[in-house]
């Protein structure tokens, strides 16, 4: 082969399978291979593991999705002597000694001991529900894939290896959360980019929001077929005819009544976080047809039915303790919820669905919500793993550190007063000192943490005169 040319795909292993192909599944064990895996596996999930990983070809993107929700489950991951082994080193190895090389997850000798909870469902829940949105902000169907089916396949490697039969059920139902995962955050995440829709954007345009006052673009908005008005009548077309076509007629008279008497008011409700959906409605025949004959131009509007949502995971409002123990006993701020939605949007809401935004009362009746901060598959569980992810036993600094650290802190201690004193102008003495001691200074640090150069930028600039009394500061 000539010098320089790379090798075809199929030496350098790049169209190799990797594993979590959607028709790939683990060969059948012999009953030898079995018996020897439950020895194995039994004591140790550790081992599961480092198995899994190794029959696996977990490329770069995938294998950072799994580390992280190992680390979430409080499985340590990442980085540590194996990765330092050659490939020549391997090829002496037995399989045994070359998986216990390589391998990068653990578990922590001082979690064992802990009596804490275990769940694969919950921990798929948590990661898949709240971390993995936040943290890797997934745009595409292949983001979300990449780490359900990953958890998936995990999930069926333990099933299938027998590797915890205690928690064969949990293993269950986490991959059923997986498969429900994949369908919900791919719409939530399409609902994001398109929501908050053309009646609630026009709400936010004429009574208060994020859209407040703005303007519509150049291209027809998403509630309007054709046609280019001018952006507030735009609005007032949108929110009237939505009104009078999917509204019951005490909200559509009440808004008649206080347009006509220039009387429009709204109020965002407080206390709340956003909504949780309970019923999703599509445009009947009646309000079809009232569209086709009094505004061809728009779109009909649907429904969804909620009720008022705050996020557990979100700090504690800030009241009274009498407003607390009232908040205690159920008495808190508690909202049934109608909103008007276009058929676009309508078909990425589902059940159970959480949207965090803010909400705004028309006061005729009629509710309205600004832009979607964040949303919450209906399998959202809060759990605080992702608080606990770099969290480690504290120590206990032994005397040589403490001693250490005193000295350090004494020699800066030093190297300030130092330079103070140089600095006085009612001191004489030559600013030269300052170098010397703290040389000396740095020289001690220097034996004692361990650093090879340090520096100074150089002597103490002279002053010409020109500085003002309140400001002599000079620079070493």
């Amino acid at each position: 082969m000539a010098k320089g040319s790379k090798r075809p795909k199929t030496q350098r292993g790049l169209n190799k399978s990797t594993g979590f192909e959607e028709y790939n599944a683990d060969g059948p064990l012999t009953p030898a291979e079995h018996d020897e895996l439950s020895l194995l596996y039994n004591p140790r999930f550790e081992d599961a593991l480092m198995r899994f990983q190794h029959k696996r070809r977990i490329l770069p993107d995938r294998l950072n999705v799994f580390h992280k929700y190992l680390v979430y489950g409080g499985v340590s991951a990442g980085p540590n002597y194996g990765t330092g082994v050659s490939a020549k080193e391997v090829k002496g190895m037995t399989d045994e000694e070359a998986m216990q090389a390589r391998t990068q997850t653990a578990v922590e000798k001082s979690r064992e001991g802990l009596k804490l909870d275990i769940s694969f469902n919950e921990v798929a829940k948590g990661f898949l529900g709240s971390f993995f949105v936040s943290h890797f902000n997934p745009e595409r169907r292949e983001d979300i894939d990449l780490a359900t089916v990953t958890l998936r396949n995990f999930y069926t490697y333990l099933l299938y290896h027998d590797v915890c039969p205690e928690y064969k059920d949990d293993l269950e139902q986490a991959r059923k959360t997986c498969d429900l995962a994949a369908i919900e955050l791919l719409k939530t995440m399409q609902l994001v980019h398109k929501a908050p829709g053309a009646f609630n954007r026009c709400c936010s345009m004429l009574f208060g929001g994020y859209h407040f006052a703005s303007e519509w673009e150049s291209t027809p908005v998403d509630g309007l077929k054709s046609g280019i008005e001018k952006s507030d009548q735009i609005a007032r077309k949108v929110v009237k005819y939505a009104i009078a076509g999917a509204g019951s007629n005490e909200q559509a008279s009440r808004f008649q009544e206080l347009v006509h008497q220039n009387s429009i008011s709204t109020m965002k409700l407080e206390d709340i976080d956003g909504f949780e959906i309970l019923e999703v409605i599509q445009p009947d025949d009646a309000t079809c047809e009232f569209y086709q004959q009094s505004a061809p131009d728009l779109v009909p509007v649907g429904k969804i039915r909620a009720k008022s949502y705050r996020d557990p995971a979100n700090p504690d409002i800030d009241m009274s303790p009498d407003e607390r123990t009232e908040w205690d006993k159920g008495n808190g701020p508690a909202y049934d919820l109608e909103f008007f939605l276009e058929p676009e949007l309508l078909k990425f809401c589902y059940p159970r669905l959480k949207i965090i935004t803010g909400i705004w009362e028309i006061n005729c009746g009629v509710y309205y919500f600004d832009e979607i901060m964040s949303t919450l598959p209906s399998f959202y569980t809060l759990i605080a793993n992702d608080l606990m992810m770099h969290w480690r036993w504290p120590q206990e600094l032994s005397k040589e550190d403490k001693k250490q650290d005193d000295a350090i802190e004494q020699s800066a201690r030093e190297a300030v007063d130092q330079y103070l004193k140089a600095n006085d102008p009612n001191n004489p003495s030559d600013s030269t000192v300052v170098t010397g001691v703290s040389e000396k200074v740095l020289e001690k640090c220097k034996d004692m943490t361990g650093i090879k150069t340090l520096k100074l930028a150089g002597p103490p600039m002279e002053k010409t005169g020109m500085e003002e009394s309140d400001s002599d500061d000079d620079e070493l």
